[in-house]
């Protein structure tokens, strides 16, 4: 993960200063529901909605981010909204932000599958139906850890059980040092072939959205999917010829920046009601108030690094 580190600690400041950072605020955007896949490139996604048939708007958005917890701090950091809940199956959130939202339904603590390594798509699409119906007149926003490793759909890599096995038991702190394989540092490293890999995520991005597209469907108001950020697969880092792989923060780069927002079809808006704070669901307090060194051992299992 050095080459992480190098990248969001010296390049990134670097290209701040040439490019700056151009990103559009999701908060400032138009809807009612916004669903947010983990590390989703713009061109799988207009590659799965033409395959898929998708019915809807498909237009490019600028994310402020290059990794989850950038795009969290850039776009929710500091503030509060008290007209919005957010459902996750994401950590980075209980690091990086203090309670912005009016509800915050933390699924990666109760929702976790030890199958998979990670909080499947369907078990985050029914608690976001739970969380509309309790807070009907709130916005929306659900965060999906999908396309992001591991890959769950049809093709799998057998990497993957490096990557995440026991991931859960260090996430509850039940475990200490783990021997992590890495999905993208075999790809950078020519252990996996290129259309192997691309495949792989291509089917991650499949399976989520046999879940995020229903969800649109269900939840009233108008819904956009979109992704926190992108993912490099050796693009270069310009104006530097580093090739880049994963997502490493502060990164400024169009595979990474660029995300898709999708709008499928709707009628009716949601009236939207801003009230007081509320608070935070954590079906297990324990789990939920671990220090913050476990916190940076679970991303760091899933391959973040700051």
């Amino acid at each position: 993960m050095r080459r992480q580190q190098f990248l969001s600690s010296v390049i990134g400041p670097v290209q701040s200063r040439i490019h700056g950072n151009d990103g559009e605020y999701v908060m400032d955007a138009d809807w009612d529901n916004l669903l947010i896949l983990d590390a989703c490139r713009y061109d799988l996604f207009t590659q799965i909605c033409a395959k898929l048939s998708l019915d809807g708007k498909l237009t490019k958005f600028q994310s402020r981010g290059s990794s989850s917890s950038e795009f969290l701090l850039e776009n929710f950091g500091g503030r509060s909204y008290n007209d919005t809940v957010y459902v996750t199956a994401n950590p980075h959130e209980k690091r990086v932000l203090d309670d912005s939202f009016y509800f915050t339904d933390r699924v990666w603590i109760d929702g976790w599958s030890d199958d998979d390594g990670i909080v499947p798509p369907e078990v985050l699409s029914e608690r976001a139906l739970s969380v509309h119906e309790e807070f009907p007149n709130k916005r929306q926003i659900v965060h999906f850890m999908q396309p992001h490793t591991p890959f769950i759909g049809e093709t799998q890599l057998d990497i993957d059980s490096r990557l995440t096995g026991g991931l859960r038991d260090m996430m509850l702190d039940e475990s200490s040092e783990m021997d992590f394989g890495f999905a993208w540092e075999a790809l950078q490293d020519g252990e996996i072939e290129d259309g192997i890999f691309w495949e792989a995520y291509r089917d991650n991005l499949i399976r989520v959205l046999e879940e995020a597209i229903p969800l649109a469907e269900e939840l009233p108001g108008k819904t956009v999917i979109t992704a926190d950020h992108g993912n490099a697969i050796g693009e270069w880092a310009t104006p530097f010829p580093i090739p880049v792989y994963f997502h490493p923060s502060k990164i400024r780069m169009p595979v990474l920046n660029t995300v898709p927002w999708f709008v499928p079809p709707y009628s009716k808006r949601k009236q939207i009601v801003r009230s007081g704070k509320s608070g935070s669901a954590d079906i297990s307090d324990e789990a939920a108030e671990s220090g913050d060194d476990t916190i940076e051992e679970r991303l760091s299992a899933l391959g973040y690094v700051d």
